[in-house]
């Protein structure tokens, strides 16, 4: 993966410089900007539906290319729409959060300066926070809650397809639709948990086999342990993802 991150950064470097050694027609609209016009902060509108708020910074290198820094996170809180998928109780207390980075180069294949379709490697890490992940277990007739807190941190590399459009009198407004991204690396993570009630020897090895169960992806490595008063659970596999937004922006 570093391999990728270094050689995103050698393209950047190399398409920079030719760039500048080419001679192109640069449009007049480019003239209308705070500062070189070169320059475009985007905000991802479908992401916002579901509490996931992306922030995107584009500068563009020349005619056809430009690079990207884009930031995402979501605040702690339920899943969204959690309830249109499962009716698992277990699963209602369920809360994540997520935050990712992603430097992207993207290739214009039309008109350029920053409209039209483009392709676009990139390079995400990106980190989800689950909290009360809960797993049940009974004391005297009495039911108690084990709730596991962790998180699971990826790398990826992938590439995304989509299409940019420059609108209004100076075309300093900026729609921005990525159509399809798709990116696949690693994954790890670790989740724990701890209660003051005492788990019997017979539920510990049930909590175990419950969450073992969860974790049965023929790709995924997992290790669970369970004592009497703590539960913790460490995975490891391979990641993949499709990523798509739809973003307005600001030139300038």
């Amino acid at each position: 993966m570093k391999r990728f991150v270094v050689l995103l950064v050698a393209s950047a470097c190399t398409l920079t410089l030719f760039s500048q050694g080419k001679s192109s027609t640069v449009p007049s609209y480019l003239s209308y900007g705070l500062a070189d016009g070169k320059n475009i902060i985007k905000f991802n509108l479908l992401g916002a539906a579901v509490r996931n708020y992306a922030f995107y910074g584009e500068r563009m290198l020349s005619r056809k290319v430009s690079f990207i820094l884009s930031c995402n996170f979501m605040p702690r809180g339920g899943v969204p729409y959690l309830e249109n998928f499962t009716d698992d109780e277990s699963l209602k207390t369920l809360e994540v959060g997520t935050f990712s980075f992603t430097p992207e180069m993207r290739f214009y294949l039309a008109s350029g300066y920053g409209g039209g379709f483009y392709i676009g490697p990139y390079y995400r890490f990106e980190r989800f926070s689950l909290y009360r992940l809960s797993a049940t277990f009974d004391t005297e007739d009495e039911e108690h809650t084990i709730d596991l807190d962790g998180s699971l941190k990826t790398h990826n590399g992938g590439i995304v397809l989509g299409c940019q459009w420059l609108v209004g009198p100076r075309k300093n407004i900026v729609l921005d639709w990525s159509i399809l991204g798709i990116h696949g690396g690693n994954s790890s993570g670790n989740f724990n948990g701890v209660t003051d009630e005492s788990i019997s020897a017979e539920d510990q090895s049930e909590i175990k086999e419950d969450i073992e169960d969860a974790l049965d992806i023929p790709i995924i490595k997992s290790e669970v342990s369970v004592d009497e008063h703590s539960a913790h659970v460490k995975i490891k596999g391979p990641w993949a993802f499709i990523r798509g937004s739809f973003s307005i922006g600001y030139r300038f």
